[in-house]
């Protein structure tokens, strides 16, 4: 079982759509594929029409197992589901006297035969649960806005992965996926040449401005499903096969 997570301290960098249409795109090839929403926001269930009854909460609370919190959301897809009291479990965890930073890779343990991904949608920040997150994860996909804003907290966040790589010596940035990519704005293809000479290989071909990208959060559906012709489509899919490979390719 291959753990990867989503994640960048920013928000408003398109996890969530990275996470969901990733999730989805291997599950389309056959893969095995658990989706785990770790932000309190709840918007993978959103995004995929689920309505899930047990949460992630219950789950690293201890007060129900994860086998009964999981819930089909398409073939070969899963979804661990997650709301606003997640606020209540990172509480929790933070006040564990030992291994708290264990926590999620505990909760996923029974499942590890079941899966061959698990994708994580990180939270913004660096709280117990975003800590949680990398602690079990053996890959990291940093999506990353084409802004100054967004670009400036790339380094910030780098440096919050390798203190946690100290804990999780499988932790490994191994993706840097640009988004929102403009190419009729001079700021945009600037911070994507930034990306570049910052990170080399690690950068993906990115994924550009897309109307139908949002559209599909509209419609609770993915982007292969809302419109699977569009270059929203195409550039993930893209990324599916890049991930799938298990090495970035830049495009």
């Amino acid at each position: 079982m291959r753990i990867t997570a989503v994640a960048m301290t920013k928000g408003g960098v398109g996890k969530t759509t990275t996470a969901v249409n990733l999730s989805h795109g291997l599950a389309r090839r056959g893969q095995r594929v658990l989706l785990v929403d770790a932000d309190t926001q709840g918007q993978c269930a959103k995004a995929l029409g689920v309505a899930a009854e047990v949460t992630l909460t219950e789950v690293l609370l201890g007060e129900a197992n994860i086998l009964d919190a999981v819930t089909r959301a398409r073939d070969q897809l899963d979804l661990l589901a997650s709301d606003h009291h997640l606020t209540r479990a990172a509480l929790a965890i933070a006040r564990r006297e030992t291994a708290g930073h264990l926590a999620l890779a505990e909760a996923l343990a029974p499942v590890a035969d079941r899966y061959d991904h698990v994708i994580i949608d990180a939270s913004p920040g660096v709280d117990a649960i975003a800590v949680n997150v990398l602690g079990c994860a053996n890959d990291v996909i940093a999506p990353v806005a084409l802004t100054p804003a967004a670009l400036a907290g790339v380094f910030d966040f780098v440096r919050h992965v390798e203190r946690v790589g100290k804990h999780n010596c499988d932790l490994r940035l191994r993706y840097v996926l640009p988004t929102f990519l403009d190419l009729r704005a001079h700021q945009s293809t600037d911070a994507l040449q930034q990306l570049r000479e910052n990170f080399a290989e690690l950068v993906c071909r990115p994924i550009r401005i897309n109307v139908d990208l949002a559209a599909a959060f509209g419609w609770r559906q993915t982007i292969f499903e809302h419109a699977p012709s569009s270059r929203g489509a195409e550039d993930y899919e893209a990324f599916v096969t890049q991930f799938a490979a298990g090495v970035p390719v830049s495009a």
